[in-house]
């Protein structure tokens, strides 16, 4: 818990010597601030924030390898001591890393504009401070983690069953977002997620508009309603959210897999994996289409694990089946292709900022 008898901890990366030494001095005559540690290299950098559990790291550019690990192992908000602003044009991707902003270099105290940045940089560290920390209840907050990519399971008949079989399969340190839609009535939704609460570790929750989708989290569309994904800035990076939609469907069926997956498929694109599993209809194929177009992966169930093969079929007949897998190799796909995802966004980022700094 932070308050302000109890000091905001910060850890300092590798930082240059001046640097390292002027923010300690500058932090430290603020009486709600502390600097509690600094570590020299990636490893010492885990090491240190899993021990002193600092509320904010501030790393520098050469650390970016460090902070994906430290982002898995001991979740922390970061600020990138940066000279460049590839944090603004790679902003999704930074979110991978656990970075919430970036502060630009440090001026003296004989400077004429150290003053402003003072300011400048007390505010920076100041913004994270709230919402990350602060809690109705008077507990420290968990971070949540954007999404390495998003995973839609769609279903009808006896995909509820299926979704449930994926679900218990799937690992407490799953990366992406899940997003279910099976055709149930409104009445049935909450008890459909009570199943899946006692089959996971992993937090599943209905969805309702402007629930954000984080990593490892399992939402829930709910019966009766069309669910889809929409863009929003939080802090300086991209995520997404859930919300709701009166545009009609191509079938009947609700909560509706075409519209969702069309919406997932413009929102998140080559980051997206749509699985359509056992049911009657057609519901899925305009949406895994849409999928495929923009760069995802498609899966549908076989017909040997299928109730109803008529769904996963249709995909399949259509063309838009990136693979065909029974329904006990469904959850390993997700997981593997989540932690692909998450590597690839790392490195890409780490790339092109030093791409960035030449």
């Amino acid at each position: 818990m932070h308050t302000i008898s109890t000091p905001f901890t910060l850890l300092l990366g590798d930082l240059p010597t001046f640097v390292r030494l002027e923010l300690t001095r500058l932090l430290h005559a603020e009486p709600d601030l502390r600097v509690v540690g600094c570590a020299a290299s990636a490893t010492e950098l885990v090491t240190k924030a899993r021990r002193l559990r600092p509320a904010l790291v501030i790393a520098s550019e050469n650390q970016l390898a460090g902070l994906e690990r430290l982002n898995r192992q001991q979740p922390v908000p970061v600020l990138l001591y940066s000279p460049t602003s590839a944090l603004a044009t790679l902003a999704h991707e930074s979110a991978q890393l656990g970075i919430y902003d970036c502060i630009h270099p440090l001026l003296g105290k004989d400077h004429p504009n150290f003053t402003t940045y003072r300011q400048y940089l007390l505010k920076k560290i100041r913004s994270v401070r709230m919402p990350f920390f602060s809690s109705p209840l008077g507990k420290q907050s968990v971070i949540s983690l954007p999404p390495s990519g998003v995973a839609v399971i769609g279903g009808s008949t006896g995909g509820a069953q299926a979704v449930e079989t994926i679900v218990r399969a799937l690992p407490p340190t799953l990366t992406s977002a899940v997003l279910v839609a099976v055709h149930l009535p409104l009445h049935f939704t909450e008890s459909f997620v009570r199943r899946l609460r006692r089959a996971t570790a992993l937090p599943v929750v209905v969805g309702r508009p402007g629930t954000i989708l984080e990593a490892g989290k399992i939402i829930v569309a709910p019966g009766g309603q069309n669910m889809v994904v929409r863009s929003v800035s939080r802090g300086p990076w991209l995520s997404w959210h859930i919300d709701f939609t009166t545009e009609a469907s191509p079938v009947p069926d609700e909560p509706s897999i075409d519209l969702l997956l069309q919406s997932v498929a413009r929102t998140l694109g080559r980051h997206a994996l749509a699985l359509v599993l056992t049911g009657l209809g057609r519901d899925g194929t305009l949406g895994a289409q849409s999928i495929r177009q923009h760069g995802g992966s498609v899966i549908a169930q076989d017909e040997a694990s299928s109730q109803v093969f008529s769904m996963p079929k249709s995909v399949i007949e259509a063309g838009a089946a990136t693979s065909v897998l029974p329904l006990n190799e469904m959850a390993e796909r997700i997981s593997q292709l989540a932690s692909q995802l998450r590597h690839n966004r790392a490195a890409s980022f780490a790339s092109s900022t030093q791409l960035a700094t030449r």
